[in-house]
């Protein structure tokens, strides 16, 4: 049962004022005046009320406390998200080759008088080529990608459907991109529309490594061997996600031109580089919406460094005494980072847990206030101490600009070369800036708390072990399925990849990922052991009728299509996925195939299973198990009469 909240607001001003008055010949036997009249009650009446607003406040509970409240609950409100968004750089011939630093600034107008301060997010090298075409080299053949690429509501897959060793993309320029740089850079947007979020990264420093490894090389003009390229940055993640990778430096070392490579295309004048697959293990094929160069992303938030905070006067003079305030100049604060005399101080939320030395100090990020402690929690500032910060600010809706915002350089007249200016590179947003978030109210904050009591962080049930695993942060995790043998538990995890993977396998990145997450929140003793399915491949052989008012073409494919769906691990079955370990009956193959158009009836079906058991037309499988299709072979009448459907 729960704990009765007592009232500490339950007696009124008359109450208050009845009391007072009959205390009074406890201490008085001359006062016997207890009119409004008498100045003794008219204070006594103000001092009820004084009282009455005391306790009324006793009462209350503020935004202060609900703040220290999540505070107890190890919770903070959620910052403000800065908006983002893709810029278009075109430089002058003056211009190619030049660095364009992280932290260049720009300021723009979307039709108010408001105006928006963004920053780049990446360092961008200019280049004066263009990026003509993009093509996949793969085991199937090759595919120009070269129309897909920049073509709004198109994406494509960088190394084909399936992703192997050796699988290359080449992306082909009209001139030379290391002519007059040592280094290219390269914007990346990956298409993660059809796919569901990544968990949000936690607390527990658990991030995702890829296990993929990928080799960029370049061909110079003419040249007859392929240069490896180093890669000074990559914010992609090894094409997992969208970022900038900038390449720099080709080496000497040389990888001949073989017959795999782009010997026939009609493009000879391009020059090309190209990322080929060193190790494989993408649980999603790559895929993208364009590269470009020229390209840079930029985010509504601004760096500030070594700005002097004045301290904020206390009834009219600084105070070198305890509980001493400074003040940022701007406010909305991301992030800070505040040093007294050189020292480095730490932020804490509070002074609770401070010692008198504790270089410790709280930020209020709304109002921009830096608060340090009293000598007993946290340590005071000497009287003259020079007070420093860095500190970034900015984010929240406002910075979600439309696409036709005017964006233009803070300080234009800045020089890039002896004769280039910022002023002299052409801007152009790629489309609207989005992602920007206001900062969570306390309101937002207790629901979220609430629903996250809710939520298993800790290995006590086999619901729990799924529950966490699902959620492991940075990966998409498909189905899950727990086996507990004593203390020995099993996690075998599915990821997430489009219905065109049936048969979707982690890397050792994904497992090593899962493995840390759900071991950190295993019960004490239980042995924890993360692993990817075991696929039985199934051959199958369908017999039976095809209508004849149907084309007898495509049969095949339409039948392997639905029995690949039916079984598939992520969305087979009842829509939610093919449960581990349930078996497989020939009369739900049959019953499949006999609901698709072109079927008139089935007659019979064969399935020789590679794994499990087959017994009279059923194959069971364990709980570490799945199916995948191998192989489907039909063996269908076409009447040559139409018996319309009967």
């Amino acid at each position: 049962m729960g704990i009765d909240i007592p009232e500490l607001d339950d007696r009124s001003y008359e109450e208050y004022l009845e009391q007072a008055k009959k205390l009074i010949p406890a201490y008085s036997d001359e006062w016997t005046d207890f009119n409004p009249h008498d100045p003794g009650i008219t204070i006594l009446e103000v001092l009820a009320w004084v009282t009455e607003t005391h306790t009324y406040q006793l009462d209350q509970i503020t935004d202060d406390h609900r703040e220290k409240y999540l505070q107890l609950m190890g919770e903070h409100r959620r910052l403000q998200e800065p908006a983002s968004a893709q810029l278009s750089l075109s430089p002058p011939d003056s211009a190619v080759g030049e660095r364009l630093p992280a932290g260049t600034r720009f300021l723009v107008t979307d039709g108010t008088n408001d105006t928006y301060r963004f920053e780049t997010d990446h360092d961008i090298v200019l280049t004066d080529v263009s990026l003509e075409r993009v093509v996949t080299v793969g085991a199937t053949g090759r595919t120009d990608n070269s129309q897909e690429n920049g073509t709004d509501g198109m994406f494509y897959r960088a190394f084909g459907n399936t992703v192997e060793r050796g699988d290359t993309l080449y992306i082909g320029f009209d001139g030379d991109p290391f002519a007059a740089a040592e280094s290219l850079t390269l914007a990346v947007d990956y298409h993660d529309a059809d796919l569901p979020e990544p968990t949000e990264i936690g607390s527990d420093d658990v991030s995702f490594e890829p296990s993929v490894e990928l080799q960029w090389e370049y061909l110079p003009p003419d040249g007859d061997s392929w240069m490896r390229l180093n890669i000074a940055a990559d914010g992609t993640n090894a094409l997992y996600e969208s970022g900038a990778i900038e390449l720099t430096d080709p080496e000497e070392w040389r990888f001949p031109r073989g017959d795999g490579d782009l010997l026939d295309i009609e493009s000879s004048d391009l020059v090309w580089v190209r990322c080929r697959v060193e190790t494989a293990g993408y649980e999603i094929p790559p895929q993208l919406d364009r590269i470009q160069p020229n390209v840079v992303s930029a985010s509504h938030r601004v760096t500030v460094t070594n700005e002097r905070v004045e301290q904020v006067a206390s009834l009219g003079e600084p105070t070198a005494l305890d509980g001493q305030t400074y003040k940022t100049e701007h406010t909305s604060i991301l992030s800070a980072d505040v040093r007294v005399n050189g020292e480095r101080f730490v932020e804490v939320p509070d002074f609770d847990a401070s010692g008198p030395t504790d270089p410790h100090y709280c930020l209020d990020r709304d109002a921009g206030r830096i608060t340090f402690g009293d000598g007993e929690h946290g340590s005071v500032p000497p009287a003259d101490a020079t007070v420093t910060a860095d500190y970034v600010y900015g984010g929240g809706d406002e910075g979600n600009v439309s696409p036709t915002a005017v964006w233009q350089f803070e300080d234009p007249s800045q020089s890039l070369t002896e004769t280039t200016s910022l002023s002299d590179i052409e801007i152009t947003a790629t489309s609207a800036a989005t992602g920007g978030t206001d900062r969570e109210t306390i309101t937002e904050a207790l629901e979220r708390v609430r629903q996250d009591l809710r939520t298993p962080y800790r290995g006590v049930t086999v619901d729990d072990y799924e529950a966490i695993a699902s959620r492991t942060p940075g990966v998409r995790v498909g189905q899950t399925n727990v086996l507990v043998d004593g203390e020995q538990v099993t996690v075998v995890v599915v990821p997430y990849a489009p219905p065109d993977i049936s048969t979707p396998k982690p890397s050792d990145g994904f497992l090593d990922t899962v493995r840390q997450h759900v071991t950190q929140r295993a019960m004490l003793g239980d042995q924890v052991t993360i692993s990817g399915p075991t696929y039985v491949g199934l051959d199958i052989t369908v017999s039976g009728q095809a209508r004849p008012r149907y084309t007898d073409n495509g049969y095949e494919a339409d039948i392997r299509a639905a029995i690949e769906s039916f079984v598939h691990p992520l969305i087979g079955f009842d829509g939610d996925g093919w449960p581990f370990g349930r078996s497989l009956k020939t009369a739900e193959i049959a019953e499949q195939v006999t609901a698709l158009d072109g079927i008139d009836h089935v007659s019979d079906v064969e399935i020789t299973a590679h794994g499990g058991t087959t017994i009279n037309g059923t194959v069971s499988i364990s709980d570490q198990e799945l199916f995948s299709v191998v192989n489907v072979s039909t063996n269908l009448e076409v009447p040559t009469t139409d018996d319309r459907g009967r």
